[in-house]
């Protein structure tokens, strides 16, 4: 790159910082404080979850699927799995009917599958959910009922979706009611 281009370049890279540092007002700085409340109080929620027991046993378990072994989500059963566990379990592009409730940290419902269908049941593969709901699909056997806690990395991120704020850990209250189409691949 020839020395004239670099000038050229540096000089019009300098009022755009500039600019860029004068549209920073107060009201910026409560947006990021908030963020980062907001980001504290959901890892907080997952942190206790994730050690919160009863009698000596945790409550929830670590789900840690084998092609994401670093990415996990909470679950917690509300059924006796030894009556579902011979059921079938989804594969990631399988087509499953579920119910659903999700809600935030803070008790807000996001979203449940009752507001969309008048039978309430949700069709449609793990593959076109949130990474952290198609690890809890493929975790559960039909008939299985749970909670799923899902940390923000496997929900929507940084960024959220809508009405859901990045950093927001995820709370569904889930049960796969069957498989309609059982795909391999």
């Amino acid at each position: 790159m020839n020395i004239r281009f670099r000038h050229l370049c540096a000089a019009l890279a300098l009022p755009l910082l500039a600019l860029t540092g004068c549209g920073m007002d107060d009201n910026d700085d409560s947006v990021l404080q908030d963020t980062k409340e907001w980001h504290a109080k959901n890892t907080a929620y997952l942190l206790e979850a994730e050690n919160e027991t009863q009698g000596g046993t945790k409550v929830y378990e670590k789900v840690s699927p084998s092609w994401m072994p670093t990415g996990y989500v909470l679950m917690k059963w509300h059924n006796d799995r030894e009556l579902t566990k011979d059921n079938l379990t989804p594969l990631y592009n399988s087509t499953v009917e579920m119910i659903y409730d999700g809600k935030l940290v803070d008790g807000t419902v996001f979203d449940r599958s009752s507001d969309h269908f008048a039978d309430a049941i949700f069709t449609a593969q793990p593959s076109q959910n949130i990474i952290g709901m198609a690890i809890a699909l493929t975790n559960m056997h039909v008939g299985d009922s749970v909670t799923v806690v899902i940390p923000y990395e496997l929900g929507y991120g940084v960024s959220g979706s809508g009405s859901i704020r990045g950093f927001s850990t995820l709370i569904f209250d889930l049960r796969l009611k069957g498989i309609s189409a059982y795909e391999k691949n």
